[in-house]
């Protein structure tokens, strides 16, 4: 069985920084194929949506991790991490959804509320966050904020 990892970085952020680079490197150790998705954030995320092997692992970041969750929504894939995730509920809250309209745009917040769906299909799904962003998760990485650091990349590749 090959092992593909699939990373999609956050807002604004794009894989050849250093922490999506050190996580590559972590995988490719531990046998597996790294592909890179950054985002075109002047586009839809929702067109942006790519297709998975049923065996894959997908990693996203912040905002990252809601293409994640909407390319494992149509793919069937093994794992499923999402690390520091835009919440749900962000889309929904008046305050939060001004706020991130306010970051990202209206046509990109409304196309996210379109198709962001409650489940996917993912056969196992983890979601972490640093011990300091005050959300609950699976993981909590120790001494974290909403940043890859490189606790967060240890943590990562303990799922691996």
């Amino acid at each position: 069985m090959k092992k593909i990892l699939y990373i999609i970085p956050g807002w604004t952020e794009t894989t050849r920084r250093r922490p999506y680079q050190l996580l590559r490197k972590e995988a490719q150790k531990n046998g597996y194929e790294v592909i890179f998705k950054n985002i075109d954030w002047k586009k839809p995320l929702s067109s942006q949506v790519f297709s998975t092997p049923e065996d894959a692992v997908i990693f996203g970041f912040s905002l990252g991790a809601i293409l994640a969750w909407l390319a494992a929504q149509q793919n069937p894939c093994r794992l499923l991490i999402l690390a520091s995730m835009t919440p749900h509920y962000s889309f929904t809250d008046s305050k939060i959804k001004k706020a991130l309209i306010e970051i990202t745009g209206i046509r990109f917040v409304n196309d996210v509320i379109k198709h962001l769906e409650s489940k996917n299909k993912a056969k196992k799904q983890t979601m972490m966050y640093g011990d300091l962003e005050d959300e609950k998760a699976d993981i909590l990485v120790k001494n974290t904020e909403h940043e890859l650091t490189n606790n967060y990349i240890k943590a990562i590749t303990k799922l691996l």
